[in-house]
């Protein structure tokens, strides 16, 4: 037993040794890690501040916006940056809700969202960085060639290669049903994003969902949060909801049944999954 826990401390000793090493050539990502620690904490504090949300916003059942849930998503990659199945299929039963559905999304990617939303919607536009826009981030090219992946060539969907903090909405001269912001997930982007989005609704009846309001499911990420609240008319606040079993926000005009979730959350519905995968590649 000895030499075995001598073996983990020498192994962990390498470990540290090993992070300390890359930490000291690039310090750029403790501070990274440092600043962003930093900026979700003091974020927070001004949330629970001056809106009084230490637990972040009430949150409604998924089943209550989409009572007979039930969808199939495709296409689907399960790679790196891609919303998770059950948020995509959130937003495909949620476009479903309308007859003609008009859609706006910020933030496109590989337009996996896009795909799922549009085999639904009868018109989808997608305001997303240009490639030139994207070089200039610093993206690499490989990155850029997949912008649209999937999206690009569907008839139902009009995409717009622009910063969406500062497109010019009103030559779109268009409304929307349903409008998902899920670009630069930073404070002021979110901000920007959600002042922009509130002019585009259609009536009464029209939604925002955002995405990425938390690292998971259960956890809250304040500064999108922050972004939300304060782009957000403060009159439209108090209809303002996290929605379960996602890591989306939603505005929501009516009022519905809500309540304040913590971590951890007892399980309050099974979900099904089947997963089937089919290659891309040519034969």
């Amino acid at each position: 037993m000895s030499i075995f826990l001598s073996d983990i401390s020498s192994i962990r000793i390498k470990k540290s040794l090993e992070i300390l090493k890359i930490l000291i050539k690039n310090p750029k990502y403790l501070f990274r890690g440092w600043y962003s620690d930093v900026l979700e904490k003091a974020k927070k504090e001004d949330v629970i501040k001056r809106y009084g949300l230490p637990n972040g916003i009430p949150t409604i059942d998924l089943l209550d916006l989409v009572p007979k849930f039930k969808e199939t998503v495709s296409p689907y990659s399960y790679l790196t940056e891609t919303s998770p199945p059950m948020d995509i299929a959130f937003l495909k039963a949620m476009a479903r809700k309308y007859k003609n559905c008009q859609y706006l999304e910020i933030g496109a990617w590989r337009g996996e969202s896009l795909a799922n939303v549009a085999e639904v919607a009868k018109d989808c536009v997608s305001v997303s960085l240009s490639d030139e826009e994207l070089r200039q981030w610093g993206h690499p090219e490989k990155y850029i060639k997949l912008q649209r992946f999937y999206s690009k060539g569907l008839k139902n969907v009009l995409h717009i290669n622009h910063n969406s903090l500062t497109f010019d909405y009103s030559q779109l001269n268009k409304k929307f049903d349903m409008i998902f912001v899920d670009g630069d997930h930073r404070y002021n982007s979110v901000k920007i994003d959600t002042q922009n989005v509130f002019k585009l609704l259609k009536d009464e009846n029209s939604v925002i969902i955002w995405h990425d309001c938390g690292p998971d499911t259960e956890d809250i990420k304040w500064s999108v949060l922050a972004g939300i609240l304060d782009g957000c008319p403060p009159e439209k606040r108090k209809n303002l909801y996290r929605v379960s079993n996602t890591m989306c926000a939603i505005y929501i005009s009516k009022r519905v049944k809500n309540e304040i979730l913590g971590f951890p959350q007892t399980p309050n519905k099974n979900f099904k999954i089947q997963i089937v995968a089919s290659s891309l590649k040519k034969k």
